[in-house]
Formats: structure tokens, C-alpha cells, sequence
């Protein structure tokens, strides 16, 4: 199990997230859309670890 957040700058940026992390990797679990001020912050509870190199290709910033 892994969890980690991503920040991002439209909610568009955050739709091509969740396609990439749901369709593309294959992880299931829970994905949370917070909208904060002018950005978008998905919250990601994966039942499966992603690797570092899957993790880079995520856009947005770790938070």
C-alpha cells in the first residue's frame, strides 16, 4: 500500500491524473480531488506501489 499527494494546476490536469494512475498503471484504491486555491490536490491511497519511475512520470508536484 502507498499514499502520497499531487498538486496541480487544473482540474483537467488532475482528470489526465486519475486516467493515468486508474487506466494506464492499473492501481486501484482511493483518489480524493481537493480543489484548493487556484490548484487541484489529489490525495492517492494505491493498494499497489508504484515505482520511482512511475512516480516521475505523474504530472503536477509530490506534496
Amino acid at each position: 500500500m502507498q499514499q502520497f499527494s499531487l498538486v496541480l494546476e487544473s482540474r483537467e490536469e488532475a482528470d489526465q491524473a486519475v486516467t493515468l494512475l486508474w487506466h494506464k498503471m492499473g492501481i486501484r484504491g482511493e483518489i480524493e480531488v481537493v480543489p484548493l486555491e487556484g490548484k487541484i490536490k489529489l490525495d492517492i491511497i494505491s493498494e499497489k506501489d508504484l515505482t520511482p519511475q512511475q512516480l516521475e512520470k505523474l504530472p503536477g508536484k509530490r506534496a
